[in-house]
């Protein structure tokens, strides 16, 4: 592998350009065109995420299906009983859907790994300002696309194990009361350290040569010993890509709506990629210093 490795000069040269925001600023051109190239990349994984929100999600969150979401919108009486009919149940239930999925695809846990690892090959060479978007990107995708195929299949797989437990557990299948709900949250907290490794895996592929092992390894350790940075962009994800899609469209209509596309397409998903790569930079660069 010709990887271009980081050198300690690097983190000097973005450290010039005075904070996260004044470098966004600067380089928004880039990042809407790198959203547009993870959207296409996402969209070839989207079915695959779909498919995980109708199987799984359910055992944690029953009103992703269409009768317990019926049996919910009539419990809470703010809809007349004449106007929840199936049809539109049915309209919500797959918007809802929708949106999950984008979500997990947001989380970096539903990925076109090749397409993440390129992404962020040309952001830290945007961040350095050394950046040419096609050559970044062949060369980014050429370099990497074994080790990001096995990170996308092995997120898909821990995610949906880790889901699949949270909703055995809630369930009572096997134990109730504290033990469950014990057992389920400590699957989910592993659920949410997963989402913080992600931040950490596509930018280590892309940026150092590393063994598919210590990829994982130095991911985690990152993790813990970034964890403020880390449950920051963890945070932010949430917002981008649950809380801020479900509040435009379900309490502004058509409007909000138009208001979610337009943050798919413009924004969310590069600068998601932006902020990990810049905020995780110094914990690479830590780990390039000490053990690389």
């Amino acid at each position: 592998m010709n990887q271009q490795p980081l050198v300690s000069g690097d983190w000097d040269k973005v450290e010039k350009k005075k904070g996260f925001f004044r470098s966004f600023l600067r380089d928004y051109g880039k990042v809407f065109g790198g959203n547009a190239f993870l959207l296409v990349g996402n969209m070839l994984v989207f079915v695959i995420a779909l498919c995980v929100v109708m199987l799984f999600v359910p055992m944690v969150f029953p009103v992703f299906l269409p009768d317990k979401l019926k049996e919910y919108i009539l419990d809470t009486g703010l809809v007349e009983k004449s106007l929840v009919t199936d049809e539109s149940v049915n309209n919500i239930y797959y918007l809802m859907c929708m949106i999950a999925s984008f979500a997990l695809c947001g989380l970096g846990l539903v990925t076109n790994g090749p397409f993440c690892s390129a992404i962020s090959y040309y952001f830290k060479n945007v961040l350095i300002g050394e950046n040419d978007f096609k050559p970044d990107i062949k060369k980014g995708l050429k370099d990497n696309w074994k080790r990001s195929i096995g990170a996308s299949l092995i997120s898909l797989v821990v995610t949906i194990v880790l889901i699949y437990n949270i909703g055995f557990y809630q369930s009572g299948a096997m134990w109730s009361g504290m033990a469950a709900t014990a057992a389920k949250s400590f699957f989910f907290c592993l659920l949410s350290f997963w989402c913080c490794m992600q931040l950490f895996v596509y930018p280590l592929i892309a940026c150092v040569e590393l063994s598919f092992k210590d990829v994982y390894k130095n991911a985690a350790l990152m993790a813990v010993q970034n964890f403020p940075i880390a449950i920051l962009v963890f945070l932010i994800q949430l917002i981008l890509f649950i809380a801020l899609p479900f509040t435009l469209v379900f309490q502004f209509g058509s409007t909000g709506y138009a208001l979610m596309v337009i943050f798919y397409l413009l924004f969310s998903f590069g600068f998601i990629a932006y902020i990990s790569m810049y905020l995780t930079w110094k914990a690479i660069q830590k780990i390039l210093n000490n053990s690389l």
